[in-house]
């Protein structure tokens, strides 16, 4: 006759299948460290639960990126829709999406999260950053929980460089937000007040939300993007790579890195006092290099080996 498995035993076999499941991941596949501390002697099914990874990898592919003229009148709707407008809504605001164009980006990883103030005082402790221009006692943006914000370009770079990252180029960061299908925002096509931090019209805060001010860099998983990533949309607008210019139709679609020129850089997302027209996947503002403000942040994406490359750029054309 068989020996019977023990309770233990049996449990062990359960964490294990549990392990190898967690490792399919979300559509992108995730990497990151495992948890630390000690392995618990009993583990609880409690522990069965995965722990959100703190970076996922987006494949390699191509992905249609910016808006057409569709997705600009929908833009104007989502204006229109958010009162008071003051006057502040027209078609000429989203012609920077235009043209919508397909590009091709290597495999890469990119930060779950927003890096928080907490994440970034260790940079700050460590000599290796500059202070952000964040009162660490500030309720309102200030938490050890909340994005850092009132950093620099360049300090963000710093940041991301001694974790062995860099800034997400803005073809990253707006594939992470939406993936490879059409979406509005990185949930879905419709609005939804309740899936990310934001403001009303004429960038005034409001807790509509729950949250008047910044919210916890892990708020609002329910407004995750397809990828995973969360406050994709809102809680701090978040700086990427490029500098600021209309899209060129003449540059490569193979690795857009925008101009070389520029004193302007992209922020893209939105944040807790923007409109929710600012928090579409595609929405672009700009910001001076050297500018620190309350309510901008970033995160980071970090390269990976990549397996395939196409021999010459996209054959589309916008």
């Amino acid at each position: 006759m068989k020996p019977v498995p023990s309770p233990r035993s049996a449990l062990g076999a359960l964490l294990a299948s549990a392990v190898a499941l967690s490792a399919l991941g979300l559509p992108g596949a995730v990497v990151g460290e495992p948890p630390s501390g000690p392995t618990p002697q009993e583990p609880s099914f409690r522990e069965l639960r995965a722990r959100p990874p703190a970076r996922v990898r987006i494949e390699g592919a191509r992905f249609r990126m910016g808006s057409d003229d569709d997705a600009v009148a929908r833009a104007l709707e989502t204006c229109l829709l958010s009162p008071p407008t003051q006057g502040r809504c027209a078609t000429e605001l989203f012609t920077d999406e235009k043209p919508e164009h397909e590009v091709y980006l290597a495999p890469y990883a990119i930060d779950r999260l927003e890096v928080s103030n907490q994440a970034y005082l260790r940079c700050v402790s460590a000599g290796a950053c500059a202070p952000s221009g964040t009162g660490e006692t500030d309720p309102r943006i200030g938490r050890p929980e909340h994005p850092v914000t009132s950093v620099s370009w360049s300090e963000a770079q710093q940041y991301c460089h001694w974790v062995l990252g860099r800034l997400p180029t803005e073809a990253q960061w707006e594939r992470a937000a939406r993936g490879d299908s059409v979406r509005t925002f990185p949930w879905g096509m419709a609005w939804n007040t309740r899936l990310a931090n934001h403001g009303g019209s004429g960038d005034t805060e409001n807790d509509v939300d729950g949250y008047r001010f910044a919210a916890p860099v892990d708020a609002f998983a329910d407004g995750r993007s397809f990828y995973g990533l969360q406050n994709m949309a809102g809680n701090a607008w978040e700086l990427v790579a490029d500098r600021y210019a209309a899209y060129d139709v003449r540059a490569s679609r193979v690795e857009p890195e925008g101009p070389a020129t520029g004193a302007e850089r992209v922020i893209r997302g939105g944040s807790w006092r923007s409109a929710p027209q600012s928090l579409r996947v595609t929405a672009r503002a700009r910001l001076p290099e050297t500018e620190r403000r309350p309510d901008v942040g970033f995160r980071c994406a970090y390269a990976q080996p990549s397996a395939t490359r196409p021999a010459s750029g996209p054959a589309a054309k916008p």
